[in-house]
């Protein structure tokens, strides 16, 4: 299997992502000092990159997809 970028790449890319918002989601703590506008903020941040982590992998079983049928163009 030839390395296609649209494919394996968007798949590394978007597990890329989904290590960067399961960081942040996983140190995700209401302490001292913390205000509410930086705890939404983090939480809406990491909901965003899983949303794009998603989305990159829904992309890349797309065009594994259309590769396996080239037909279906």
């Amino acid at each position: 299997m030839r390395f296609d970028f649209y494919v394996h790449g968007l798949w590394i890319i978007g597990a890329f992502f989904f290590f960067l918002a399961a960081l942040i989601s996983g140190n995700i703590e209401f302490v001292e000092g913390t205000t509410e506008v930086s705890f939404g903020l983090a939480i809406l941040v990491a909901f965003a990159l899983y949303l794009v982590a998603g989305m990159l992998w829904i992309s890349a079983a797309v065009n594994a997809r259309q590769e396996e049928h080239p037909h279906n163009k």
